[in-house]
């Protein structure tokens, strides 16, 4: 059994660097790591000793102002050498537990006259389940390469847009297609799961490496240089296919970034 744990990168809305409103990131996709379920606790606690480790003076303090338990402390930056750091190590925790980094996406068109936020999203999920999908079918041999995919959850109304849209693509797929997924995409908390906001880790450097890689934004170079090699390392690679796959790159007309 294998769970994927997935969460966003990029923003799913409309990409003009010309407009500040549209102005937000180039990428969209969804992100994370496939971890053998032998080994998830291994990795749950993994995580959260990291977080601890590098956070600790952020953690006490979530504690004292709010109340917050370690286990439910989530950092969601990726702005400096501390958090450059934090992420090689979740990226080495992956390896150690045996899984693999997944990302699916896309560079998006500029200025999409007729972009429909869940749309891009649907078709996401859709290329997430196909990929998940033939890592189990080709690790077979392993804890019988069944698995299931855990996304960080939205909102009520965008979660069930999403839950519709895969079920739909599971259910409605010819015989033999999805053999290896068990269930729909279980949409939670990340507060409760640290697989998820490990996700969120492996995501934010995703868009990061992945910016730099279409735009060549100055500001993202660092994080590319660092993370770039490591990331590309922890993809599964089967021939010519990679669990690690952003549609339009490279682009040799990447679209020009903000300012």
């Amino acid at each position: 059994m294998f769970i994927l744990y997935a969460d966003e990168f990029g923003h799913d809305g409309i990409w003009d660097p010309a407009d500040p409103q549209h102005c937000h990131h180039p990428l969209f996709g969804l992100a994370g790591a496939a971890v053998p379920g032998d080994r998830c606790r291994d990795f749950d606690r993994g995580y959260l000793r990291l977080k601890e480790s590098y956070y600790k003076f952020e953690i006490a303090r979530a504690a004292v102002v709010k109340g917050t338990r370690p286990e439910r402390f989530e950092w969601k930056e990726l702005r400096n050498r501390r958090d450059r750091r934090f992420a090689v190590d979740v990226l080495r925790l992956v390896e150690r537990v045996g899984g693999h980094v997944f990302a699916y996406g896309q560079v998006k068109p500029v200025g999409m006259a007729a972009h429909k936020s869940d749309a891009l999203y649907g078709r996401t999920a859709q290329g997430l389940l196909d990929a998940f999908e033939k890592y189990l079918r080709h690790r077979a041999g392993l804890q019988a390469g069944r698995g299931v995919i855990v996304l960080d959850r939205r909102d009520e109304v965008r979660n069930a847009r999403v839950l519709a849209s895969a079920q739909s693509y599971l259910f409605s797929a010819g015989p033999g297609r999805f053999e290896r997924i068990v269930e729909t995409p279980l949409l939670v908390p990340s507060e409760w799961y640290h697989g998820v906001q490990a996700a969120d880790t492996i995501a934010r450097t995703v868009g990061a490496v992945f910016r730099f890689r279409a735009t060549g934004e100055a500001g993202y170079k660092r994080t590319s240089t660092e993370l770039g090699p490591l990331l590309d390392a922890r993809a599964y690679t089967l021939d010519d296919w990679r669990s690690i796959f952003v549609r339009g790159m490279p682009s040799p007309s990447a679209p020009p970034s903000c300012g």
